[in-house]
């Protein structure tokens, strides 16, 4: 791939050999690919939904920052963190 840009080299490959943390999460029942920004953050990365209204939710749009909260499943192959609801409050 050729990259024609008027910028430094430096400056378009800064940060690209940081590793990225990408889990799958089911907020609202949508599944959604987020990428774990600490212990607790996370950053929507995409949604994988067939409905539509699930993309218009501005809520759930790609860059948006949820917080995270670690949960006991006894289901197999079920993830031990689940997303909150982002617009809800913090627990107390």
């Amino acid at each position: 791939m050729i990259l024609y840009t008027v910028l430094p080299l430096e400056v378009v490959m800064d940060g690209m050999d940081k590793e990225r943390t990408f889990v799958d999460v089911e907020i609202q029942g949508v599944k959604m690919t987020v990428e774990q920004l600490s212990s607790t953050e996370a950053a929507i990365v995409r949604i994988i939904s067939t409905d539509p209204q699930h993309f218009l939710d501005p809520g759930l749009q790609p860059g948006t920052r949820i917080r995270l909260a670690p949960t006991l499943s006894t289901s197999p192959g079920c993830s031990s963190v689940l997303a909150r609801d982002p617009q809800s409050p913090p627990p107390s």
